[in-house]
């Protein structure tokens, strides 16, 4: 009896958690209905430096791993 319970709870399970997955919500989603400005990503030089400046005044030598980064319009 209690193998058949198991059994029936995993199978109700695994049915519950394909239905979720089968539930794209992408069927209304069109590539053409939204227009988006063309933008790409460039390193923050204005930011960098500042900073730069900054630290060169106490003695700091930096070296940026992960640069700051911003979105700007693409030049086309």
């Amino acid at each position: 009896m209690k193998m058949s319970v198991r059994m029936a709870v995993l199978t109700v399970s695994m049915l519950g958690l394909a239905a979720c997955a089968s539930s794209g919500g992408t069927t209304s989603y069109s590539a053409g209905s939204q227009s988006h400005p063309q933008t790409r990503m460039s390193n923050n030089e204005a930011y960098m430096a500042r900073i730069e400046a900054y630290d060169r005044r106490r003695g700091i030598d930096l070296t940026w791993v992960n640069p700051p980064r911003e979105i700007v319009a693409k030049d086309e």
